[in-house]
């Protein structure tokens, strides 16, 4: 069930441990900041625990992220948005002008709560960078994943996201081997 409340926010029924709540997805601001910097540090030393160094992981710190997700929401170019359940903070995702091409919409970030993950978080939040990029007239969406990042991949791959090229990008001098996927038809988004 999707219900327009205002232009900037979304709201979604979706069932969690058994229980119906209502899910906004909205705009970020920066009393969001410190929610989206704390996930992404926990996120990042998680997921990529067996995938990139630990030192370069141990180096990340909540302060770096605050600084990061700040400069990150105060540029014009850049759509950040959010989901929560009451005041719980389910989680996020970043979006922005593709690097390569400036005729793709790029999926930068999604992270999202562990306690929340596999109830639809993640693919409302990627639905809605989607319609970004769809109504702003970008021919496609991108996203980059480092490789191993499986359960990412396959989301979305089912999503509809096709393999473009493997490359290995860079974390501040940390080497990983990464995939980057691309949505070429965005009229699914709709």
């Amino acid at each position: 069930i999707h219900i327009l409340i205002r232009y900037d926010i979304i709201v979604s029924k979706i069932q969690i441990f058994g229980r119906n709540i209502f899910m906004i997805i909205r705009n970020a601001n920066i009393i969001d900041i410190e929610n989206i910097a704390n996930l992404y540090i926990t996120n990042w030393k998680n997921t990529y625990s067996e995938l990139l160094p630990q030192d370069f992981l141990d180096s990340l710190t909540v302060n770096s992220a605050i600084y990061k997700w700040s400069n990150y929401l105060n540029s014009e170019n850049n759509k950040l948005f959010v989901a929560y359940e009451k005041d719980e903070f389910l989680g996020f995702v970043a979006s922005k002008v593709d690097d390569e091409d400036a005729h793709w919409w790029y999926l930068d970030s999604l992270h999202v709560n562990k306690n929340a993950r596999g109830h639809g978080v993640g693919t409302k939040l990627i639905y809605e960078v989607g319609k970004y990029a769809l109504t702003n007239n970008y021919k496609s969406m991108s996203i980059c994943i480092v490789c191993g990042n499986d359960n990412a991949g396959n989301l979305y791959k089912k999503l509809g996201a096709t393999h473009y090229k493997y490359f290995v990008d860079d974390f501040g001098g940390t080497k990983s081997n990464s995939q980057k996927l691309v949505w070429r038809d965005l009229s699914i988004f709709k």
